[in-house]
């Protein structure tokens, strides 16, 4: 497809993104002078864009999280209301404002949707394998992005009521005019496991660049998706799945620790990298004010390489985290090879396979460990690998965008359930298990527009 085209197609589709996400979008008519998609190449142009990768939808969930705090006297320098409200976990996020998480993910649905398009072409010989890596791209953002939207905007997933709760409004074609509610969050989960399923069939074993979705990262993403459900048999399945297709973990002793962000500058150079897809800027987390927990660098021994490669002293006095898959201040959120194996360790120590379970551990533990200094850890109980194995997850996967998650799923056990807890400007706020406020607001003007029913708070 020649250089005038892309673009043209590429205009069309920002168009499309501006009247889905904007408050008037009704009144705002597409231009017809515009390209509309009409080759695989096309489609396929849709996909590669920026936007697909970028300012993925997890900031509230990182706002909310327990990974780090801001000192005082900062709190009310926030210019935007949902990063004050959503640190503190007010009953009010928004203030009347739109959500970035709520239109970014809707951006990219309304992208994907318009590749889903290629459907209608029927291919040439020489273009069946494009056309399968666009469909199945385009299947894996879709689930991918409404997957995101599930941990923010709908209640813990659980099977006994989740064809009873509301779900999120999916949208499975690029007609912005059509209203579509809530339904319910058993139809979500169906919708995002059959995207990412199909998406699976369709992806290729390799991948030209890392910002394009292959089969491991298909496999991931559904791993990550039936763990958030608590069926430990397919999250343990599809990790399985997605490690023969690429197991590969970077051995930290090679890394420069004296650097901030030690990790390869080039994200498909990063062996473990099985999806690239990076978080936004939010100004909660900048340098200026971003603290480690102290709670989460206490649990790092001085044997673990993690406390040394992922975090650098600023000069303000603050640990910053600079342990993200991209050599930037950004967060990183894609998935990762780590994730997998940490993954399969919790599955299978849920899952009574203790030997199993501390394999994995301990192989991923090599990697991180400074050379001749780890212990394999040995256990024979298994709800103690258990806990071992939650705490390791949340040394090792620290910003991902997976600890709001993973707070959410665990609130609902018990025997790992607790208390989020903040203390700013001698104010002190809590989060406990089982509150409203686990799930965000939707934002008012969706609600308004589109008559969607507003979450508990």
């Amino acid at each position: 497809m020649n250089m005038m085209k892309k673009e043209t197609v590429l205009s069309l589709a920002a168009l499309l993104v501006c009247t889905a996400c904007g408050r008037n979008f009704l009144d705002i008519k597409p231009d017809v002078r515009l390209t509309v998609p009409n080759t695989v190449q096309d489609y396929d142009a849709l996909l590669n864009h920026i936007r697909m990768n970028t300012a993925a939808s997890v900031e509230l969930g990182i706002i909310g999280s327990d990974e780090y705090y801001i000192p005082d006297g900062t709190l009310t320098t926030l210019s935007g209301a949902d990063e004050r409200n959503a640190y503190i976990w007010a009953t009010e996020i928004f203030e009347g404002d739109e959500s970035a998480d709520w239109n970014r993910a809707y951006e990219r649905i309304l992208y994907a949707n318009m590749a889903l398009e290629v459907e209608k072409i029927t291919p040439a010989d020489k273009e069946i394998a494009l056309w399968k890596n666009v469909k199945g791209s385009a299947l894996f953002f879709r689930a991918l992005n409404y997957y995101q939207l599930a941990q923010l905007f709908c209640q813990i997933y659980d099977a006994a009521t989740a064809a009873s709760v509301p779900g999120i409004p999916l949208r499975l074609e690029y007609d912005v005019t059509q209203r579509v509610g809530r339904g319910t969050l058993a139809q979500t989960y169906r919708r995002i496991l059959d995207d990412a399923t199909a998406a699976v069939e369709l992806l290729p074993e390799m991948a030209v660049d890392k910002k394009r979705p292959n089969k491991a990262a298909g496999h991931a993403l559904l791993s990550r998706i039936y763990l958030q459900m608590a069926d430990y048999g397919l999250a343990e399945k599809h990790a399985s799945l997605s490690l023969q297709l690429q197991d590969d973990l970077i051995d930290l002793n090679t890394l420069d620790p004296t650097l901030n962000y030690p990790f390869p500058e080039d994200v498909n150079q990063n062996i473990e990298v099985l999806f690239d897809n990076g978080g936004g800027a939010a100004t909660i987390v900048g340098l200026a004010r971003f603290n480690a927990d102290t709670t989460l660098l206490a649990l790092y021994s001085d044997r673990d390489l993690r406390r040394d490669v992922y975090y650098f002293a600023h000069t303000n006095g603050a640990t910053i985290f600079g342990g993200g898959y991209v050599r930037s201040t950004r967060t990183w959120i894609g998935l990762a090879t780590d994730e997998m194996w940490i993954t399969r360790a919790e599955c299978r120590a849920r899952l009574g396979d203790v030997q199993g379970a501390l394999e994995d551990l301990n192989h991923l533990l090599r990697y991180r460990f400074r050379d001749g200094m780890f212990d394999p850890i040995k256990e024979s109980n298994a709800e103690e690998v258990l806990r071992i194995v939650l705490q390791e997850r949340r040394k090792e996967l620290v910003m991902r965008g997976t600890r709001w998650e993973d707070l959410r799923r665990l609130s609902n056990d018990p025997r790992f359930a607790g208390t989020l807890v903040r203390m700013i400007d001698g104010q002190r706020y809590e989060l406990p298990a089982g509150d409203p406020r686990w799930v965000w607001p939707i934002p008012d003007n969706e609600v308004e527009l589109n008559k969607l029913e507003q979450n508990i708070r």
